[in-house]
């Protein structure tokens, strides 16, 4: 009976951000192994090392798994051990499970068992912390099994004690068994792939990542016939083949060495009879460091630390699932950043409202300006992930006409290039190009009406860096994604108010609609990566009703230089999607759709600015502004502006 001893509460989250107790590969494993030969020899069924190593690879698993110890009995109920079980829920039903025994030879209390199979044990606490807290769509199972080495006792146990259920969705089993002592690292499949070969997935999965990582492994040549060519056995992966599921064995042995049959483990002369299983005088720190330098351990503990934890991260489909967060984050930023754009050429319009406002203007007279501006977003402007810092560089030319002594009818034409900086160095680039055509309702007195309607063009170039660690572990993966798509947005815009005259201020309410249609196209990412992502085409609508209060000003300066203060604050309701919550995105391991949560749209806050245009000549002017959201749930998005404008 499985007896629940703590549950942690897992922390899910594709990225977590490295702590101060960061540790590389192996470092982990070589804490768990020290503890395990040289506190805990001879530990094996009815000892208090038993106990005692028990409690350690329990601690040693970490607190983001729910961790039981299972109890079990043989020989009539006459001989009792125990399993460490450790679980990690997925959002599916199906799991992995990965086992190692940490029992050494009964009998031996002197045996510290580092090879057998202290180094297999370490490697699965530190496989287990490597991953602890990242969210998972498979589940992983992990087992510490007692009495392997009376039996395989502990596999059988568990394997008995499993429901139907729990048979079904079991996809997979990883076992680690002895890794220093032999020449060559090994994987195996299990001995049930040699009727149906399917089952060798597994194997040659674990090779592909070898190779990418470029880690040095063999699998049994088949050299005895009795152990066919690419599988492995005589482990606790034994208990788990007559459940039909892939089995991977992995070890550090010499297949090509004595009888042919793997129990010749090496060459190496200082290694009598050249293993060193189950005997106290051999399997211990002083003789393998003798033999083989401690270098071979730390090389062996880093480089199946660094395999398995990426084997399992894909086996659990926590890579794919932190792919979709993190795709899930750029595709968002992309419509932030279209949102962003259109909001510049609102203000651009704004301004030219303004000086229009403040200017007399003859009916028929044509005026117009070119210029340049630039946006800064500081990263500290966004309060909340994924929002980054950002800056846009924008040229511009408008021109109007004064229709009749009240209204004013205009076009503008913009390009924006921008930058978003991404997590881990990623980056959107945009570049924009969008029309407009405006008009502006003003006699000269207090009341006032404006609109404009726009189309924008925006060509996307995503890098998106997928950096996956855990527990200020070491980074489970690297990799860097790029992609391109196109967007288009449309929009429409209706202002009005009135202004009070108050001497050189002039101030009062006004009200608008701002509707925004976005579009953007179907994307896919280049990189031959089971993390590329695709999506399909994505629409959303932006309604948005303010009610606010605005002031401006003119000032004359010395020098012919005047100045046009202004400023204003509104309330702000979203009356349509704002941006989308969610979005399906598929990734190339599978073609399976998951869904990236984007977060709920906050629909009520606040919006202000303040700035000034200053006219340097009649044709020269310059100008700085500050704008902001408030009370924003996604962060106040503070964007500062400087710019330069020729008029004509």
């Amino acid at each position: 009976m499985i007896k629940p001893l703590a549950l942690a509460i897992s922390v899910a989250g594709a990225l977590l951000s490295a702590q101060a107790q960061a540790y590389d590969y192996g470092q982990h494993a070589n804490t768990t192994l020290e503890k395990l030969i040289n506190d805990y020899p001879g530990r094996y069924r009815g000892t208090a090392n038993f106990a005692g190593a028990a409690d350690w690879m329990q601690s040693q698993m970490g607190t983001a798994y729910s961790i039981s110890r299972q109890d079990f009995t043989w020989n009539n109920g006459s001989r009792a051990s125990q399993n460490v079980v450790a679980f990690a829920a997925g959002t599916k039903p199906q799991y992995v499970v990965i086992g190692a025994h940490f029992d050494t030879y009964f009998g031996r209390p002197t045996l510290q068992g580092l090879d057998d199979n202290g180094s297999g044990a370490s490697v699965l606490t530190e496989v287990t912390k490597n991953l602890g807290g990242l969210q998972l769509e498979n589940g992983l199972q992990i087992v510490g099994f007692g009495a392997e080495e009376e039996g395989l006792r502990g596999s059988r146990a568990f394997v008995d004690s499993l429901s139907a259920s729990q048979r079904t969705n079991m996809l997979a089993m990883i076992n680690l068994d002895s890794l220093i002592t032999g020449d060559m690292m090994y994987a195996h499949a299990g001995q049930n792939s040699t009727a149906n070969p399917a089952l060798a997935s597994l194997r040659e999965h674990t090779f592909q990542i070898a190779k990418e990582l470029n880690i040095p492994l063999f699998t049994n040549p088949g050299l005895d016939p009795q152990y066919p060519q690419g599988t492995g056995c005589c482990s606790d992966g034994e208990a788990f083949e007559p459940l039909n599921i892939p089995i991977l064995y992995v070890e550090a042995t010499n297949w090509e060495l004595g009888d042919l049959d793997g129990y010749t483990q090496t060459d190496n002369p200082k290694i009598p009879g050249g293993s060193t299983w189950h005997d106290p005088n051999e399997d211990n720190k002083t003789v393998l460091t003798d033999a083989f330098g401690q270098a071979r351990i730390d090389q062996r503990l880093h480089d199946y630390s660094r395999l398995l934890s990426r084997l399992v991260l894909e086996l659990t489909n926590a890579d794919l699932m932190a792919s979709t967060a993190s795709g899930g984050a750029v595709a968002r930023n992309m419509q932030d950043n279209l949102q962003r754009q259109h909001q510049a050429m609102v203000r651009l319009h704004d301004r030219r409202w303004l000086t229009l406002q403040a200017a007399s203007r003859e009916v028929g007279s044509f005026d117009g300006e070119i210029g340049v501006d630039g946006e800064y977003n500081p990263d500290s402007g966004f309060d909340s992930a994924p929002n980054p810092e950002a800056r846009r560089l924008g040229l511009h030319a408008l021109g109007d006409y004064q229709l009749t002594s009240s209204l004013n009818i205009g076009a503008s034409l913009s390009y924006l290039n921008g930058r978003d900086k991404l997590e881990h160095r990623g980056k959107l680039d945009s570049d924009t190009w969008q029309a407009a055509a405006y008009a502006l309702l003003n006699d000269g007195g207090p009341s006032w009406l404006a609109g404009d309607l726009s189309v924008g063009h925006t060509r996307f170039e995503s890098r998106r860096n997928l950096v996956i660690q855990a527990n200020g572990g070491p980074i489970l993966l690297d990799q860097q994604l790029s992609g391109e798509t196109n967007a288009l947005a449309l929009g429409a815009r209706v202002l009005g108010g009135y202004d009070f005259d108050f001497s050189a201020l002039k101030s009062g309410p006004f009200a608008g609609l701002d509707y925004s249609h976005y579009r953007i196209d179907k994307f896919h990412e280049k990189q031959n990566l089971r993390t590329a992502l695709e999506y399909e085409e994505q629409s959303f609508d932006s309604l948005e009703a303010s009610l606010g209060w605005r002031v401006r000003g003119a000032v004359t300066l010395p020098y012919g230089l005047s100045l046009l203060p202004y400023g204003d604050i509104a309330w702000v309701k979203e009356l349509a999607d704002g941006r989308l919550d969610d979005l399906q995105l598929s990734a190339r391991a599978d073609g399976q759709a998951r869904t990236a949560r984007l977060g709920s749209v906050d629909k009520s806050f606040g919006r202000a600015q303040i700035g000034s245009q200053l006219a340097i000549t009649p044709e020269l002017g310059v100008y700085a502004e500050v704008n902001s959201r408030l009370g924003h749930a996604e962060g106040s998005q503070t964007g500062y502006s400087l710019g330069v404008q020729w008029m004509f």
